[in-house]
């Protein structure tokens, strides 16, 4: 079980660390009826919670324009003009900024950087939050030590086309502090090890129909949440290094749920419902627990199962 886990750690800290690359441009003329020779594209983006995003790309440039001899490509995705971003600005918006001026900064994002899927995000690269709504392929999330004790972490405005979200040793206290998670209707793996968390919030986990990885270890959780044992499609659960000292009724309501991590929590006792009435069940692992030695359920499920079990 811990093996397990931490092998997942390792391979998460070794993964393919790709990073948001941004370019700021500087367009100037000298006067107002100089054209910058740019023609940009508004695209709506609208998302499923009524919210609607305007994708502003780099339809066209003319050859001996301004634009294009400071820098700027077709297909770019402008994200900022003069220190404002412009996700809520209409084509309208848009223009009237650029006519207005007669020096302009640009930031911009490549199309290939735009069409990426798995991004990994770490405290020295924090400002590349505030565009992950550009990235409308991104299938895995990977956020590591940036604190969100404060303000929490925003993912309100990220494609739903998530799949994967890992956010570790980011100071979360409380499943919330991730506002528009509950929109992630695609989220099929959630790992929020390394944190302080001490409960779920039900409304929110409710909602993530197609999870079916949860990983929750090194937390501060006391007592096993109960809404797991709601989530119909949850195939693996780890709450490895918690304070869990006992399990609800509730857990033979897991019916899918195959691998079970609970190592280096306080159990005392594993009820025998959970050999018996799991069928499914192909790993439990409960190493550095204090469960008693004798009993039927333990003699039951270390016969059943490959792992060791901890015992006082």
């Amino acid at each position: 079980g811990i093996n397990a886990e931490y092998g997942k750690l390792c391979y998460f800290e070794s993964h393919l660390k790709y990073q948001i690359i941004t370019r700021e441009v500087t367009l100037q003329r000298k006067s107002k009826k100089t054209p910058w020779g740019i023609n940009v594209s508004n695209i709506i983006a609208r998302l499923d919670d009524g919210l609607q995003l305007y994708l502003a790309t780099v339809q066209s440039l003319d050859e001996k324009g301004i634009a294009k001899k400071m820098g700027l490509k077709e297909h770019d995705q402008i994200l900022e003009v003069n220190g404002k971003c412009v996700r809520d600005w209409t084509s309208d918006n848009l223009l009237a900024e650029l006519t207005e001026c007669t020096s302009v900064v640009i930031v911009i994002i490549t199309v290939e950087d735009r069409a990426v899927t798995d991004l990994f995000l770490m405290a020295s690269r924090e400002h590349d939050l505030s565009y992950l709504w550009a990235l409308r392929k991104l299938v895995k999330l990977s956020i590591c030590n940036i604190d969100f004790s404060g303000e929490g972490l925003d993912v309100s405005t990220i494609t739903t086309l998530l799949q994967e979200l890992i956010v570790t040793n980011c100071s979360l206290k409380c499943i919330t502090q991730i506002k528009g998670l509950s929109r992630l209707k695609s989220l099929k793996r959630l790992i929020l090890t390394h944190n302080s968390l001490t409960d779920l919030d039900d409304k929110t986990m409710l909602k993530l129909k197609e999870l079916t990885d949860l990983q929750l270890g090194y937390n501060l959780i006391r007592s096993f949440p109960n809404v797991v044992t709601k989530m119909e499609k949850l195939e693996e659960l780890s709450l490895i290094h918690n304070q869990i000292s006992l399990l609800p009724d509730e857990v033979v309501q897991m019916r899918s749920l195959e691998k079970l991590h609970l190592d280096n929590n306080v159990l005392t006792e594993l009820p025998e419902y959970v050999t018996l009435q799991l069928p499914q069940l192909r790993a439990l692992t409960l190493e550095n627990n204090k469960l008693k030695p004798n009993t039927r359920s333990t003699q039951q499920t270390r016969s059943k199962f490959y792992y060791k079990i901890g015992l006082e």
